[in-house]
């Protein structure tokens, strides 16, 4: 009789697993924290993390809560780029370090060259540029005190 005893109670409690299990669903469920949007001190992430993927969204970094973001990307303070540079050296106040060659008006700088601006460079102020640089057709350019004061083909 135990015996009989024991196995029905056994026979139950499988029999109730399987019909729990057959009741089971899946729900997914998305949420948002803070709700519905906000701010965060943090954002750490794995993999690939994308910002501002909707259409006529911006992004802002350092800016703070009352400042409005006025294009793709906002940043107040200071960046730094390049592996040399990023999380290494301070860059200057709301200023830019940046490792490796820079283009400005073209997605090619030429190689060996710190910067390549394609187009129109407007300078105001004093200039107060000193030394030499080789231009692009391998003249030799003095500077002093911001004037070309010779040119060496």
């Amino acid at each position: 009789m135990q015996k009989t005893f024991n196995f029905f109670y056994a026979f139950l409690l499988a029999l109730l697993g399987f019909g729990v299990t057959l009741m089971a669903e899946d729900i997914t469920l998305t949420t948002y924290y803070p709700a519905p949007y906000g701010a965060y001190e943090e954002l750490t992430t794995t993999g690939n993390t994308y910002l501002a993927t909707a259409a006529g969204k911006n992004a802002g970094i350092g800016l703070a809560a009352t400042d409005t973001i006025q294009n793709k990307l906002d940043v107040e303070g200071s960046v730094a780029i390049g592996a040399s540079y990023s999380g290494t050296s301070a860059a200057p106040a709301n200023g830019l370090i940046v490792q490796g060659n820079v283009g400005i008006g073209t997605n090619s700088p030429v190689a060996g060259a710190a910067l390549d601006v394609n187009g129109t460079i407007a300078i105001s102020g004093t200039p107060g540029v000193d030394g030499s640089f080789v231009d692009l057709n391998g003249q030799i350019v003095i500077v002093k005190k911001g004037i070309i004061t010779s040119i060496t083909p």
